[in-house]
């Protein structure tokens, strides 16, 4: 149970850890059902296109230049709903209350198109000047005054996909809503979202140095809603600060 009341740094990162020990079975298991499902999705898109071409030969072309692109689609199906069930899981966390698989995978897929088109936004904001002027030929070298703007707009919307998680804002909304929240204290989300976002990094890395392939499919299953949790307890944090959810929260417990 997450104290209700605001929150330090260290009870952000703490709590997150705690939220992983006492939901991480059941968040994985929820993701990896998830996984699951577009798994089936991806091949089946696949296998379908691959029936429908006239030939073995071009059948072949087809499987695999469908399959790739639906790959990239299941990355970010994956990202976006790791956000998803973090948000659905906010509130029995602070709470202390059970979760299972089925219902915290249920309350997480109707938000999970809201998460992943806001987090689609978000990257294309932070971003997309710096993306502009390297398509156009300028030199990369020459575009990296762009870096510390893509910075502060990233960290301004750290919160969007939690928020259109949780409250069901849509892209526009939600990155309104985390620039409302994170203005006032840029520098604390920072501290807070960048070490888990080095955290997940370092640990896919070592996961697919030591265990090759299957790590990192581990990694694709075990990480992705790591860096959701202490941005999930910090728009928690937020709110409780500028919004009084703790009074709600209470009511609730």
């Amino acid at each position: 149970m997450v104290p209700l009341r605001p929150l330090g740094t260290s009870d952000i990162l703490g709590g997150a850890l705690t939220a992983l020990r006492r939901y991480g079975g059941t968040l994985c298991g929820a993701l990896l059902l998830g996984q699951l499902m577009a798994g089936l999705l991806v091949t089946a898109a696949a296998g379908a296109a691959t029936l429908a071409s006239l030939s073995p030969r071009s059948g072949s072309r087809v499987f695999v230049w469908t399959l790739f692109p639906a790959a990239g689609l299941f990355l970010l199906f994956t990202c976006a709903l790791a956000t998803a069930l973090i948000a659905a899981l906010l509130r029995p966390a602070v709470l202390g209350r059970p979760v299972t698989v089925p219902g915290l995978l249920l309350s997480a897929l109707p938000r999970t198109p809201a998460v992943l088109g806001t987090q689609l936004l978000a990257l294309l904001v932070a971003a997309g000047p710096f993306a502009v002027l390297v398509a156009l030929g300028v030199p990369p070298l020459a575009a990296l005054p762009l870096l510390p703007v893509a910075l502060w707009l990233g960290v301004l919307s750290s919160l969007a996909p939690t928020a259109a998680g949780y409250e069901g804002l849509g892209p526009v909304a939600a990155l309104r809503r985390s620039a409302q929240l994170v203005r006032g204290a840029w520098w604390r989300a920072l501290a807070v979202t960048a070490p888990a976002v080095v955290f997940t990094a370092a640990a896919g890395y070592a996961l697919l140095l030591w265990f090759g392939l299957p790590g990192a499919l581990s990694a694709l299953v075990l990480l992705p809603a790591f860096p959701q949790l202490p941005a999930g307890l910090l728009y928690v944090d937020r709110r409780i600060r500028r919004e009084h959810l703790a009074e709600a929260f209470a009511a609730d417990a």
